[in-house]
């Protein structure tokens, strides 16, 4: 390790590491890992994992193993922690790379399994090497160092982090990873008092738009609910995936959320989450799931009957938007992608993969590929910022 000054906690950059590798987030010890994870998003704690692993939805069956990386110093105290998992496909995953998989087989070379530092069904942008606080930044040079130890003894084709936050993004680039760009949404807190106070920051057109959107809304007689968590029961859970069922089957996707895994969430997170349904007539034609936790309401998934799309703007945005500033929180993940987000207030933000390759030639032909697709998506992502739909010197 790299000498350097004692960590806050007094772990010395220098000092021996030990990493062992968990097959399953059962058998690493909850405060430890949370004492990892603390200040850094609902979906990397203990318990979303578990709920993940334990209702199969992240098993053997969909292709998840667990292979969670633990690293201890000297004294045995846990200082570092990642979410990894061996990977036999390529299904339910944000990071399309089918190509990759055809062209390196074509040669005769076995791609599968593959290594991922993801979390399961979850593309929210975050810290992926959870460190311990004041753990020395030797702890991380250890965790990539060992992730690629493993492909090599192991013969993995290839390592995988998915939506690293900036800071993790930087260290695999460093130690020479490539780095994928996508563009998503968020909207942020200016200090807004309420939502009138929101759209007086919009330009006259956006702003007309989105009132007339919702006056739509109300005159068409759509009631809307909010369940918390701690009151969601079956029948909801039961409605809500029936709806997301419905959604990814005309998009032509596989819907892979769970009954267990939905309730598990529930009875672990209480009312951090919450179940919002729209009705109208007696039917319920949509529903959205959203989590929220250190300061950030994250829209997660909807469901919806088709001709919905009011009613998706008027849920997914305009009222979480509300419940946002209500809160006090910070800022609303919008999640996945979306150009129509940018028209209700949402700001394009640039999202990553990182990539690491055991063969040299696999490197190549993949940065030549990615340096053409990241220069698309950076052209695509200042043009969006371009398009602000906030007036100008707005100060927002």
């Amino acid at each position: 390790m790299r000498q350097g000054p004692v960590a806050q906690d007094g772990d010395r950059q220098d000092e021996p590491l030990s990493v062992a590798m968990v097959f399953g987030i059962s058998g690493v010890d909850p405060l430890e890992w949370d004492a990892c994870a603390a200040g850094k998003g609902p979906f990397l704690r203990h318990a979303y994992l578990s709920a993940a692993e334990d209702s199969g939805l992240a098993g053997p069956d969909n292709g998840w193993r667990p292979a969670h990386m633990i690293v201890r110093n000297a004294s045995g105290r846990t200082v570092g922690a990642a979410p990894l998992y061996l990977r036999d496909r390529s299904t339910d995953e944000f990071w399309p790379d089918q190509a990759w998989v055809d062209g390196f087989q074509a040669s005769g070379g076995r791609y599968f399994p593959k290594l991922v530092m993801e979390i399961p069904y979850t593309p929210v942008t975050g810290a992926r090497i959870l460190l311990r606080e004041g753990a020395s930044s030797g702890v991380a040079d250890a965790m990539i160092g060992s992730m690629r130890s493993l492909a090599h003894n192991h013969g993995l084709s290839s390592i995988h982090v998915s939506f690293p936050d900036e800071e993790d993004r930087a260290r695999f680039e460093e130690a020479g990873w490539l780095t994928r760009h996508a563009v998503d949404y968020e909207w942020r807190n200016a200090g807004y008092g309420d939502f009138a106070d929101f759209t007086a920051a919009l330009s006259s057109r956006r702003r007309s738009v989105m009132l007339w959107e919702r006056r739509k809304i109300i005159e068409s007689g759509v009631r809307i609910r909010d369940v918390p968590g701690s009151r969601i029961g079956e029948a909801d859970v039961v409605v809500f995936l029936d709806l997301l069922a419905d959604l990814h089957a005309r998009k032509g996707r596989r819907q892979a959320l769970t009954f267990d895994f939905i309730m598990r969430l529930c009875a672990a997170f209480g009312d951090a989450i919450t179940l919002t349904f729209a009705e109208i007539g007696g039917d319920t034609i949509g529903a959205l799931l959203t989590m929220e936790g250190d300061g950030c309401l994250h829209v997660r998934n909807w469901g919806a009957r088709e001709g919905a799309q009011l009613v998706h703007f008027e849920i997914c945005y305009y009222r979480i938007v509300e419940r946002a500033i209500a809160r006090g929180l910070n800022r609303v993940d919008g999640g996945r992608g979306g150009p129509h987000k940018l028209a209700r207030g949402f700001l394009p933000k640039l999202s990553h993969a990182c990539h690491w390759f055991l063969h040299t030639n696999m490197r190549r032909a993949v940065a030549e590929g990615l340096e053409l697709h990241n220069a698309k998506v950076l052209a695509a992502f200042a043009q969006e910022q371009a398009r602000s739909p906030f007036r100008r010197h707005a100060g927002r």
